[in-house]
């Protein structure tokens, strides 16, 4: 991204940030992100591609700032101040809250982009990602023998596989059930 999205972003550079994601997300709801080209992002958009280029590498880099723009939306807590018996279940909700109010956009999606390909491939190492960081900051270090970036990794897959096989291979769960399930496969799915 050639733009740094921690610093105060004119309304201008929002302006034109936002028609490319809205470009995108509208382009992804009717055809395949292989089939789309940066020629047809700039005319959705109402943008040159010299403008294009000034903001984005390719697309997907503008792929990987649809999702940072996705993720916003999300109601992530300071995990560290949530209680630690609760953080698991707080961040599973925030990554599902975003899944679920995207619904229509997501399924839409999913009807011309493929579990398996590029642009879902792109959505795994974002969550994947952000997830990891987000339970690196609150590991309890005093409660596991092992280093932490590998407990936050473990975590970080675990919550992903339960929000993949829910969210996108089309299992319904209810919130508690999802709850539920990322709980067992963190404990071991053994039974005593």
């Amino acid at each position: 991204m050639k733009k740094d999205l921690n610093a105060k972003l004119t309304r201008g550079t929002q302006r034109t940030l936002d028609a490319f994601f809205d470009a995108m997300t509208e382009l992804l709801q009717t055809k395949s992100f292989a089939d789309i080209s940066v020629n047809e992002l700039c005319e959705r958009a109402g943008y040159p591609r010299a403008t294009f280029y000034n903001y984005f590498e390719d697309r997907n880099d503008l792929l990987t700032y649809c999702w940072i723009a996705l993720s916003k939306q999300t109601n992530s807590a300071d995990l560290a101040s949530v209680e630690s018996s609760r953080r698991v279940d707080v961040a599973l909700d925030a990554m599902a809250d975003l899944l679920e109010s995207n619904a229509d956009m997501l399924r839409a999606v999913l009807e011309h982009n493929p579990p398996e390909g590029p642009l879902f491939a792109s959505l795994h190492r974002f969550i994947e990602r952000n997830a990891r960081q987000l339970m690196l900051s609150c590991v309890d270090r005093d409660r596991f023998d092992l280093p932490a970036d590998l407990i936050a990794d473990h975590y970080a897959n675990t919550l992903m596989l339960v929000l993949d096989w829910t969210y996108l291979r089309g299992h319904s769960l209810t919130r508690a059930q999802l709850h539920e399930y990322a709980h067992a496969l963190l404990r071991g799915v053994e039974i005593a």
